[in-house]
């Protein structure tokens, strides 16, 4: 009998981390989109977007907006998101960045700045939306549910992991492929290097500010799918998290954000299953433990610091 009840303990024990491995590499496509707009931000101004997280409650809302209002699918408010967000990261970018880089003190004024940015997002939603948490049904995406060795997956995780790895797929043919991707990976390798070449510095930097904001627009519309609820003061959790995943990979390489999204995506599904109850702090104390080992990250060169 005691051999009965081990086999079938460690049946369900394998069961669940291979639910675990599979509900993790979806959730961390989703974790590397919601962390690239932040990566993409830093990567070129030096400076953390610390309302990234508000941006992502931002999208979300737009999704209940358009589906509540309108009955119109998550998926119109995801192509929707980009043109809003990208507009709204031009009137950012030009209402702080060139002050701010012309200050004695950017970082500094730059936490300043994009904190209140924070503050006045989250005071807008709260007047807008009211403060209590609310979610986004399903079928705003998908309905429906498939398996894994008998644990039920909601098909709207494949749909969230399709567009994730979609805008990652956009966002390296951008980098890598067109000549405003390449300048801009010169910005953020060596920006001195990048001016003396000739490289429009103002308007390439310009254009990556906006899509990282549009990235981050767009990953909110797929956000309740993945934290489950959204609610105005959400933000600073949500930009934490971002930070983790970007320092899980390197801080100021977009690309690296995948890395980082999938890691933490495997890992905190593993924690979740086996220790619900210390899944936010085992990842809270690796990330302190990173940061003091690596400051750039865990792929980031040595010379980068925060």
């Amino acid at each position: 009998m005691a051999e009965k009840w081990r086999c079938e303990g460690l049946s369900a024990a394998l069961s669940l981390t291979v639910y675990a491995l599979v509900v993790g590499l979806l959730e961390g496509v989703f974790y590397a989109f919601m962390a690239l707009g932040l990566n993409m931000v830093f990567g070129v101004v030096r400076m953390i977007n610390i309302a990234h997280g508000d941006l992502i409650v931002l999208g979300g809302y737009l999704a209940l907006t358009m589906f509540s209002s309108a009955h119109l699918s998550a998926l119109a408010a995801f192509v929707v998101a980009f043109p809003l967000f990208f507009v709204l990261g031009v009137g950012v970018y030009y209402l702080f960045v060139p002050k701010l880089e012309v200050s004695s003190d950017p970082e500094m004024f730059s936490f300043i700045a994009f904190f209140g940015l924070s503050m006045i997002i989250e005071s807008a939603a709260t007047l807008a939306f009211g403060y209590y948490p609310t979610s986004l049904p399903f079928s705003a995406l998908v309905s429906g549910t498939f398996y894994v060795l008998g644990h039920g997956v909601p098909k709207a995780f494949l749909v969230m992991t399709a567009l994730s790895a979609a805008m990652l797929g956009v966002t390296y043919y951008y980098l890598q492929m067109t000549r405003m991707g390449r300048a801009t990976r010169a910005i953020m390798q060596n920006k001195e290097q990048a001016l003396a070449l000739g490289i429009n510095s103002r308007l390439v930097t310009l254009m990556a500010f906006a899509f990282g904001f549009a990235l981050a627009g767009m990953a909110g519309v797929l956000a309740p799918y993945v934290i489950g609820y959204i609610y105005p003061a959400e933000g600073t959790f949500i930009t934490v998290l971002a930070f983790v995943i970007v320092i899980i990979g390197a801080l100021g390489d977009p690309l690296s954000s995948v890395v980082g999204g999938l890691v933490f995506g495997v890992a905190y599904q593993l924690l979740q299953v086996f220790l619900p109850y210390l899944a936010y702090p085992i990842v809270f104390f690796a990330l302190l433990a990173i940061i003091v080992a690596k400051p750039g990250g865990i792929l980031g060169k040595p010379e980068r610091e925060v």
